[in-house]
């Protein structure tokens, strides 16, 4: 994934990380190295957007640095991410368990990389046997708004974010 929402992402594992977990962006390229303890797994797994507006018209936004005006477009959106935790047979379903715990916590603390937690919860830890690994998701529902500019010439859109942090 590229763009606004894998770096989103890229930005909720390294959250992850700074509070203790093994933790990578899902389906990178570059392959997982093997952690003998519990590792998680982030992915972006659903966006739901409600309108921003008339037409998702939002106002316009004057550049600070060339004091250009440009006209801003937006979506109110929920994205909620997954974090798949897995952990090696020899470490248990309760070491599943605590990585899981710690997700949960800064998640619900922290939000999802500064957006705003509407809603966090854990499944159950399972064991997949023919990868011999437990496996416990937790899923993280957060409030955000998608916003795009105009270049203001030619009327295209010239980049696109995605906002809500926490206050």
């Amino acid at each position: 994934m590229s763009g606004a929402f894998g770096a989103l992402r890229e930005r909720v594992a390294e959250q992850l990380r700074q509070n203790g977990l093994n933790a990578v962006a899902a389906m990178d390229c570059a392959p997982a190295p093997r952690w003998r303890e519990a590792a998680a797994a982030v992915a972006l797994g659903r966006a739901a957007c409600a309108c921003g507006g008339f037409g998702d018209y939002l106002g316009a936004h004057r550049d600070p640095d060339t004091g250009r005006e440009r006209e801003l477009y937006g979506r109110e959106a929920e994205l909620t991410f997954l974090v798949d935790i897995f952990a090696p047979r020899d470490g248990g379903g309760e070491a599943c368990q605590r990585a899981a715990e710690t997700a949960l916590e800064t998640l619900l603390c922290q939000g999802a990389a500064g957006l705003p937690a509407l809603e966090v919860q854990a499944g159950r830890v399972e064991f997949l046997e023919r990868e011999g690994l437990y496996r416990q998701t937790v899923s993280c529902r957060c409030g955000a708004w998608l916003v795009a500019r105009t270049d203001g010439e030619a009327g295209t859109f010239a980049d696109f974010e995605v906002r809500g942090r926490i206050k």
